[in-house]
């Protein structure tokens, strides 16, 4: 005889216990943590990878404006040096450039976006260029390299401070010196940076990069990545994991966090790429 004839009133449990349901809830939570991760990355790795389109069309911008001009000249427009509060060369840093570029390269294809890291910090430059210019022009979205330079002059009124580092020296005006120059400012480069296309630092020197800024250590020997100041910047953890570096022949390198090295002294900091 069955033991469900005797006691035909008692029906088995099937149900989970306290203990088997906290380990199912536990399971479904890793595996939704594991996929949002997969996510957050998957959306990080595409932005690197505009990023890259952005430094591959400034490449073709650069190599068109040098084309153009007689002695195959990379883009570069003076700064005003004597219009900085302090008149310092050291207060220059490699990211300000002269409201004549934009401008002047928008007719080399150089469009808005471009001017703009969409990996650094979730392109966080765009967004506050263009409150800036909404606040200027109610119901109006920042749409053109000319109210980009509009934003610019506004905000400093002789320069422009973008998302990237441009590499190219430029002549400061009233001034035979030209920025930047390993000469005349504390760098790790001892030959300087390209001017034209044909010349030999090219091949090891980028005319264009993120950026990221470093801390010295005490005796100035060594630097440290400072978070959250450039870069291609992971939204999780706000690090530092890579930056894009862009060469004359077009060549754009993807250079992971341990291979930066600090490049040039501004202020009390250091640039790195």
């Amino acid at each position: 005889m069955k033991r469900s004839d005797i006691y035909p009133h008692r029906i088995a449990a099937t149900g989970f216990s306290v203990v088997e349901l906290l380990v199912v809830i536990a399971m479904v939570l890793v595996l939704v943590g594991l996929l949002v991760g997969g996510l957050a990355t998957a959306r990080f790795r595409a932005r690197v990878t505009v990023c890259a389109n952005h430094f591959r069309q400034w490449g073709i911008a650069a190599n068109l404006y040098a084309q153009e001009d007689r002695q195959q000249r990379l883009p570069s427009f003076p700064l005003p040096l004597e219009k900085f509060a302090n008149k310092r060369y050291g207060d220059l840093a490699p990211w300000f450039v002269s409201l004549q570029m934009g401008t002047n390269l928008s007719a080399y294809g150089v469009s808005l976006p471009l001017w703009f890291c969409p990996a650094k910090r979730n392109g966080r430059g765009f967004q506050l260029a263009n409150e800036h210019f909404k606040a200027r022009h109610p119901g109006q979205t920042l749409a053109t390299v000319e109210e980009l330079t509009e934003v610019w002059r506004e905000q400093a009124e002789f320069f422009g401070a973008i998302d990237y580092c441009w590499w190219v020296p430029r002549p400061l005006t009233g001034s035979t010196e030209v920025y930047p120059d390993p000469k005349l400012c504390r760098s790790r480069v001892p030959d300087g940076w390209p001017t034209r296309l044909e010349d030999p630092a090219g091949a090891s020197q980028p005319i264009l990069t993120d950026w990221a800024l470093g801390s010295w250590n005490d005796d100035l020997t060594d630097v440290e990545i400072q978070e959250g100041n450039g870069g291609h910047e992971f939204p999780a953890y706000r690090t530092v994991r890579s930056l894009n570096a862009l060469f004359v022949d077009g060549r754009v390198e993807t250079r992971k966090r341990k291979e930066l090295n600090w490049q040039i002294q501004t202020g009390r900091h250091a640039v790195l790429y």
